[in-house]
């Protein structure tokens, strides 16, 4: 009987986020590196770590275009591992990829209109409508 292989696209955008966050938040990032091998495994785990980059980063005070980049990519590689482990079409991938990094043009139209809107941290906004569009993607792709 063939065994199915089980795919590990999810490190690359773990290799990047990892080496993102190592760069700018320095040996704290070291404590989530188990954690975040665990997290493309089991999705709990995953969860944790991406808790965890962000408890680091506001931490850090590390925000905009960077933080947000470091965010989607430890996000992106949570979801690809479960997407690994399931298997899933290749088309579903790009869905995931499109719908991650349509948070940096978000973040500049926010931060663009921004001097327009009531005093709210644009990071925040910018995090929010992309975790909406995920959700969205996420609940349209299981219907």
């Amino acid at each position: 009987m063939r065994r199915l292989q089980r795919r590990l696209y999810s490190l690359i955008p773990l290799v990047f986020s990892g080496y993102l966050l190592y760069t700018t938040a320095g040996e704290w990032a070291l404590l989530l590196f188990p954690l975040a091998l665990i997290g493309i495994h089991w999705h709990f785990f995953g969860m944790i770590f991406l808790i965890g980059t962000g408890i680091i980063l506001v931490y850090k005070n590390i925000g905009g275009v960077l933080g947000l980049s470091i965010v989607a990519l430890a996000l992106l590689a949570v979801e690809m591992g479960q997407m690994d482990r399931e298997r899933a079409p290749y088309e579903h991938y790009a869905v995931l990829v499109l719908a991650t990094f349509l948070s940096i043009p978000t973040y500049l139209l926010i931060y663009t209109i921004s001097p327009f809107l009531p005093k709210l941290e644009v990071t925040a906004i910018a995090a929010g409508l992309v975790l909406a569009l995920y959700l969205f993607t996420k609940t349209a792709g299981e219907g």
